[in-house]
């Protein structure tokens, strides 16, 4: 049987999610040191923001807002203890895995910034036409930069008229680590 790089690893506190009352934080404890992995880890996960200096990963997972620390995990807007433990074996997972594969992968240490809403909004037509299903283009960049929409909602952007914001929004968003449909890539 191969040796794991992690193979224990133990919530220590549940708190109520500050910023949704409904669910959970967590905080886990990991077994040792796994910074190593994280520039790995940053080469495959998709819109991983990653701070070498300060040795942190941070990622979204369907909604949930997770950082891994080199000895530990943080992560908010969790559903319960079920759910917190799911993530924390999903995690162990891709340490695991990356560990094993680290020959065949390409360590990337480029820290990844997340876009805010303004620099989206920069980007966008600005017409607030609402074909996004949102009042404004404002609150349609919020989304976006939150990852909670595709950028193909915004039918403005697609129209000939847009096509140097589009193409100047869509090489941001990919060079981000943002979900860009391949077709413009």
């Amino acid at each position: 049987m191969k040796e794991l790089f992690v193979n224990k690893i133990e919530i220590i506190e549940t708190m109520p999610c500050l910023a949704d009352p409904e669910k959970i934080r967590f905080i886990a404890q990991i077994e040792k040191d796994v910074s190593e992995v994280f520039p790995y880890l940053n080469t495959i996960l998709k819109g991983a923001i990653y701070n070498h200096n300060a040795r942190t990963l941070t990622l979204k997972k369907e909604g949930r807002l997770i950082t891994l620390h080199p000895d530990r995990i943080a992560a908010g807007k969790v559903i319960d203890e079920k759910d917190a433990w799911q993530i924390i074996d999903w995690l162990k997972e891709c340490m695991n895995d990356c560990y094993e594969k680290r020959d065949s992968l390409t360590p990337n240490t480029e820290r990844r910034e997340k876009l805010t809403a303004l620099d989206i909004f920069k980007l966008l037509p600005g017409t607030n036409c609402r074909r996004c299903g949102e009042l404004t283009c404002l609150a349609f960049a919020v989304h976006l930069s939150g990852e909670e929409v595709s950028i193909m909602k915004c039918a403005e952007l697609f129209s000939a008229k847009y096509s140097e914001k589009r193409t100047e929004l869509l090489h941001v968003l990919k060079a981000s680590g943002y979900d860009v449909p391949s077709v413009f890539v």
